[in-house]
């Protein structure tokens, strides 16, 4: 595949590009799946311990703990199947499927024995450590619905800090007058795996999911208080992008298909639950934790007859309690505008972002990506092009029943792959009414404000990188094509911006204070294709391609920040420079805002101008979700670093200088120094 022409569509390049960035950390791309027991032919434990001295000891000559702390509660399976694609490394060949799984079941039982032999080894210090973690561990106090309407200020709780998804912190002990005295406390790896990881902490300790673990950490040592493995096909998407917290209990998705729930002193696994549903899906969005209820959206819904969904779980018992579709079926509302295609032609309107979560009105709502039935949405007339519910749309849903309450099109007959998935933030009216509002923004760069309770629509802001939209309804917010750019079969059309759009994934955050959203930015166009669905050896996501370039104008300065003054609709201040934003956007009430790019800085700038207060360059892009809290009276950013980034499948060409994410995924922690 070529990074300057011939990709398919953006949302699976986005999987892709995972692939790709993870292939140099994660070794097992092309695993073999193996059967769940060993072979009983060849249970020859001494043969098998000869194989291990043979193969595994010169490396691994004391590997009894190694399993015990990072296999422990996988599965014989998953163990066999990274021992046979991964070792030992720089092997021609994967070993045999029986070596491999005898070998697997030898590893479990010296992880089972070590557990013996340092219970031997244990003294007054290893016990006083332990007996610390473990009292850290019993403070957590169980999360409720009070807390998550109104989270305490040193918390965070939520993907995005809380249910309204603002990225915003209340904290001030880190501000403009002291930010320069940021420094690393203390960093931590988190294994081989991909990133768009975002941390929680509640208590003192830190939760987080990376390299298919989950661990609770100690938020002012870096000690690991408990991790644990999360099921998972081991692909080369590692995790889904969080955690929720809720009662006493942890809940985490994996990328394939499951919902789980254990408890967050602890580890110890309460329930499991794998989800099927025709077509392909996966899940990459953190699920949403309310009113007893776990909310886990689908998304990469790329294959014909594949349907995206919103599902509600007991957070209790992990039972299935509702489930609506996101692409429409036959007779369902909606159907209609999916151009005459049949449901097993239909695909996409993924969830790939979190949810968020209306309490007053016991509601959940979220975005979805664009449809991939590109030739269900082609023609020249407008008239004739096909809307594809519920593509590129919010929708707001009864949290009791999922019955659909209401929801907003955004950019109807998406086939550009300009996708409106992203957060949806719930703020007060910045324009006078103060009636609660959910504004989002898609990858064109417009952002589109609703009524929270109607869904009607109120007002926009383009922020100028986009040439697709001529004109949007002042009224309904209806968005009129360019007729340039329709795209006709076999022909190419000039197209700003990219698939992979002016924002992706990296979230924005919102100050009240000011009425400002600080949004990153990439500044690229494309030249885009459609091939047309008469080419039959192509699958949906196929029938479209791009090359992507810079912006004429753009002085090649790629990356940005942008503080929208949702007040006025107008730009408060940009920032430009060269290397794409990587990480989403953190602003505090002490007056900050954090951003990570892809040479792997990481910054604090001013609020009100932009200007950098602090930075730092770490070993890897800052490629996650900064998060800000409170330890034992200390305030702490955390990001997570490493693990690749979309941008270097999308961009990297365009910035050859800078270096590709290719380190394994940390942690970083930083506070305020001592004052001198």
């Amino acid at each position: 595949m070529k990074i300057t022409g011939g990709f398919v569509r953006a949302d699976i390049i986005l999987l892709v590009a995972y692939v790709v960035a993870a292939l140099v950390t994660w070794p097992a791309a092309a695993a073999v799946s193996l059967p769940d027991v060993a072979d009983p032919k060849a249970q020859n434990k001494p043969a098998v311990a000869e194989a291990f001295q043979s193969r595994c000891a010169s490396c691994h000559a004391n590997i009894g703990p190694i399993i015990q702390s990072k296999w422990a509660d996988a599965s014989l399976k998953d163990l066999a199947n990274f021992v046979r694609n991964t070792m030992p490394p720089g092997a021609v060949e994967p070993l045999d499927e029986a070596t491999a799984s005898n070998l697997a079941s030898y590893m479990l039982e010296l992880g089972k024995a070590s557990v013996v032999a340092s219970a031997e080894f244990e003294d007054d210090i290893s016990r006083v450590a332990r007996a610390r973690l473990r009292a850290t561990a019993d403070r957590l106090t169980p999360v409720t619905d009070g807390m998550l309407r109104s989270p305490p200020i040193g918390d965070w709780l939520v993907w995005r800090g809380d249910v309204s998804a603002t990225g915003f912190s209340r904290l001030t002990q880190i501000d403009r007058s002291n930010v320069k005295r940021l420094r690393l406390v203390w960093s931590k790896t988190l294994g081989q795996g991909t990133n768009g990881i975002a941390p929680l902490a509640h208590d003192g300790v830190i939760f987080v999911y990376g390299g298919g673990r989950i661990s609770a950490i100690e938020a002012t040592s870096g000690d690991t208080i408990w991790s644990r493995s999360a099921p998972t096909a081991r692909r080369n998407i590692t995790q889904p992008r969080g955690v929720a917290l809720y009662g006493n209990a942890l809940f985490a998705s994996t990328v394939d298909n499951h919902v789980m729930g254990v408890d967050m002193r602890t580890g110890r696994l309460l329930w499991d639950r794998h989800l099927t549903s025709p077509g392909k899906f996966t899940f990459t969005a953190p699920p949403l934790v309310a009113s007893g209820r776990v909310f886990q959206s689908a998304a990469m819904c790329a294959s014909k007859g594949s349907r995206c969904f919103m599902t509600a779980l007991d957070a209790t018992t992990g039972a299935e309690l509702w489930r609506t579709y996101t692409v429409p079926g036959e007779g369902e509302r909606g159907a209609e505008s999916w151009g005459g295609a049949a449901v097993d032609m239909r695909s996409g309107a993924g969830a790939w972002s979190g949810a968020s979560y209306d309490f007053a009105r016991g509601q959940v709502l979220f975005g979805t990506g664009n449809s991939y039935a590109v030739s269900t949405m082609l023609g020249k007339d407008p008239k004739n092009r096909s809307g594809a519910l519920y593509s590129n749309s919010t929708l707001k849903l009864d949290a009791k029943s999922g019955k659909i309450v209401w929801y907003n099109q955004h950019f109807a007959g998406d086939v550009w792959d300009e996708d409106w998935a992203y957060e949806r933030t719930i703020i007060k009216d910045p324009r006078g009414s103060n009636r609660p509002v959910v504004v989002s923004i898609g990858k064109l760069g417009i952002l589109d404000a609703l009524d929270l309770e109607t869904g009607r629509y109120l007002w926009s802001i383009d922020m100028g990188f986009q040439d697709l939209v001529k004109h949007i309804d002042p009224r309904t917010g209806a968005k009129t094509i360019d007729a340039d750019k329709l795209p006709v079969t076999g022909q190419s059309a000039d197209v700003c911006p990219f698939a992979g759009g002016v924002r992706n994934w990296p979230a924005t955050s919102y100050d009240p204070d000011r009425s400002l959203l600080f949004v990153s930015t990439l500044d690229a166009c494309m030249k885009f294709t459609i091939h047309g669905a008469s080419q039959s050896h192509l699958s949906q996501s196929q029938q479209s391609s791009w090359t992507v370039k810079f912006r004429p104008g753009s002085d090649r300065q790629l990356g940005g920040l942008m503080a929208l003054d949702m007040r006025t609709g107008k730009v408060a201040w940009a920032v430009r420079h060269r290397a794409d934003t990587a990480s989403a956007m953190l602003a505090t009430k002490g007056g900050l805002v954090f951003t990570g790019t892809r040479d792997r800085w990481f910054r604090a700038r001013d609020v009100d101008t932009g200007n950098t207060l602090w930075q730092v360059r770490l070993t890897d892009t800052p490629n996650s979700f900064p998060i800000t809290f409170m330890a034992d009276g200390k305030q702490y950013v955390a990001v997570v670093t490493g693990g690749g980034t979309y941008l270097d499948g999308f961009v990297s060409h365009l910035t050859p200088e800078i270096e590709l994410s290719t380190g394994k995924i940390a942690l970083w922690v930083f506070a305020l120094d001592a004052e001198l």
